[in-house]
């Protein structure tokens, strides 16, 4: 491998580019798994806020249905009555 000289009269191997260039990409590379990462975890948080209140509007219809059949059956019992 070619050698250069450090300035102080002693040469030192050639530099190689190769890790230099590797480690930004590496790094961008990790930068972007965490940001994948990230956004990963926001969309789960909103997943589980909407499955809440999907869970919640569930609950809600179910008390309504109730509420309308009893509603519908007061109604029946009425109209049955004479005057």
């Amino acid at each position: 491998m070619p050698k250069e000289s450090n300035g102080n009269g002693h040469q030192e191997p050639a530099a190689s580019n190769h890790p230099t260039t590797d480690k930004p990409a590496l790094e961008s590379a990790i930068a972007q798994v965490e940001s994948v990462k990230d956004t990963i975890r926001n969309t789960l948080a909103g997943l589980n806020e909407l499955s809440a209140l999907l869970k919640q509007a569930s609950r809600e219809q179910k008390v309504n249905d109730r509420e309308m059949n009893s509603v519908r059956q007061t109604l029946r019992s009425l109209q049955s009555v004479r005057i």
